[in-house]
């Protein structure tokens, strides 16, 4: 598979996380009241994940990069 291919998950993820932040940050006191996907310990929880997974995917298409070498 091509590296490309490998990283737009990737890109996808964080992108993805960005957005949940903004959501939260843009949303007001009475919409983050009635959602828990509006309220920062969602987004805090959702771009932890989504960096930890940005950081194994990335390990590893490192790691796929250097065995091909």
């Amino acid at each position: 598979m091509k590296v490309d291919d490998e990283l737009i998950p990737v890109i996808d993820r964080l992108i993805n996380a960005v957005n949940v932040c903004y959501a939260v940050e843009n949303a007001t006191y009475e919409e983050r009241e009635k959602n828990y996907n509006l309220q920062y310990p969602f987004a805090t929880g959702y771009s932890r994940s989504a960096m930890n997974q940005a950081i194994d995917s990335l390990s590893w298409i490192v790691s796929q990069m250097r065995e091909s070498d």
